[in-house]
């Protein structure tokens, strides 16, 4: 019998920590609180507990929705653009009398944008040149080039030999493709439809595929002066996530700094793909505990992601004494967090005073004696991140959490809901150019269909 009981007990726990192994899925610093929204609920009222108790808690109290009381009004004043239209009435509806006087009068301002048109076709002539002096064939006149897309000055140069008149579409088509892809997020079946229905352009999926595609070559300078900027830049911001490729692992690697983001699919999550995109990247790298990111020389590590995970282990922690340690862990890290925060504000960096004051307590914290197993592992976690925690409070500009990373992450995220998986190399180069560009053309807070035409 005691026998059994032992083989029993081995059985349950290697099936415990099966179970625990596919939890970590759903329950870790990383997950997003759609994957894990009952321990977030969790979360939430704990907090309200807390709270309710009045601990001492202040930097936990949840903000009031919306904006700050004082924050400046953005509520958009619109100018009458013509003469206003007056509506009169010469009698009355009920008893036809023409004895009728103005009481009051009400303005009423309507907002509207012109009905689309239907689309133009304009035929271009356009004669190629050859230099007998000098030999240069080929030669495209300079009115073609400003008039044309890049895309039909390529498609002219490669055909003229056979003859053929070449059908492109223009750079508004192109924009508003473009558009509908990387902001509105529509594929090209949808975008297809939208088109034919404003402006009764007739276009197969396929076509607005290839335009994309084209519209992607187009970007080829400006993704890459987006990498040249971030390479330079003396901090940035980085995080990358799964991105599915014809059935296989890619990842979605995301590099951004205030005004710029750069995205880029890849078929690896090692350091390789940050040695090829960042050889000369030199500043300071915030970033998550990913092994990858050692590649960089300066490092601070997002405080979220411990914080998080302390708060995870106090939800998931037993009662034997791992609750009340976890517990321990998790309010005397967020005071010290908000206490070097504090003080920074009073000192700005660099700072060496703060960061070894803060470095001290922190190793101070993790030296003491745990006896959970849970906890003992996170703290051997924290110790060996220990040391890229408070790289912040040196260098001005840095961020003590990557939240600007995670932000600029989102959006191709949903579109990685959305479609699925990319197909091909051709889409990975799509997907990553027309991302870097709308993503980046949000920061800098431009139009991004004119943005668009100028790169057309």
């Amino acid at each position: 019998m005691i026998q059994e009981l032992i083989k029993r007990v081995e059985e349950l726990t290697q099936e415990i920590a099966e179970l625990k192994k596919r939890l970590s899925i759903y329950e870790n610093s990383n997950s997003p609180p759609s994957k894990n929204s009952l321990m977030y609920r969790e979360m939430k009222k704990k907090r309200k507990e807390e709270r309710m108790n009045n601990k001492d808690v202040s930097f936990m109290v949840l903000k009031k929705p919306g904006r700050k009381d004082g924050h400046e009004g953005a509520t958009q004043i619109f100018k009458p653009t013509g003469n206003p239209i007056i509506h009169t009435m010469d009698k009355c509806p009920k008893c036809n009398s023409t004895r009728l006087s103005v009481t009051s009068t009400e303005k009423r301002t309507i907002v509207d944008v012109p009905e689309p048109l239907p689309y133009t076709v304009k035929e271009h002539i356009v004669n190629i040149y050859r230099c007998s002096r000098c030999g240069a064939n080929e030669l495209i006149p300079e009115s073609a080039r400003r008039d044309l897309p890049s895309s039909s000055i390529t498609a002219t140069t490669e055909k003229k030999k056979k003859g053929n008149g070449i059908v492109t579409l223009g750079r508004n088509v192109l924009s508003t493709a473009s558009l509908l892809w990387s902001v509105a997020r529509l594929p090209q079946r949808k975008i297809s439809y939208v088109i034919q229905s404003l402006y009764h352009l007739n276009l197969s999926a396929a076509t607005i595929g290839h335009a994309l595609e084209n519209v992607s070559e187009s970007l080829e300078a400006f993704h890459e002066k987006v990498r040249k900027k971030i390479n330079r830049s003396n901090r940035a911001n980085f995080d990358e996530t799964g991105m599915p490729v014809a059935g296989r692992k890619g990842w979605i690697w995301i590099a951004a700094i205030e005004k710029y983001a750069f995205v880029q699919v890849a078929m690896s999550r090692g350091a390789e793909v940050l040695e090829r995109y960042f050889p000369k990247f030199r500043g300071v790298a915030t970033v998550d505990g990913w092994k990858s990111y050692r590649y960089f020389q300066l490092l601070q590590r997002c405080w979220a992601h411990p914080l998080r995970e302390a708060e995870i282990l106090s939800l998931r922690a037993d009662g034997r004494g791992g609750k009340e340690e976890a517990e321990y862990l998790l309010s005397s890290l967020r005071s010290l967090f908000h206490e070097t925060k504090e003080e920074l504000k009073e000192d700005p960096p660099p700072n060496r005073k703060l960061h070894d004051k803060s470095l001290r307590k922190l190793r101070a914290l993790l030296s003491k004696k745990y006896t959970d197993a849970d906890v003992l592992g996170f703290v051997s976690k924290l110790k060996s991140a220990s040391k890229d925690l408070f790289t912040f409070t040196l260098y001005r500009g840095v961020e003590p959490t990557n939240n600007h990373a995670e932000r600029e992450l989102r959006e191709p995220i949903v579109h990685r809901k959305i479609r699925g998986q990319l197909k091909s190399e051709k889409g990975i180069v799509m997907f990553s150019r027309l991302m870097t560009a709308a993503s980046t053309w949000k920061l800098q807070k431009l139009n991004p269909f004119v943005e668009f035409k100028k790169c057309l």
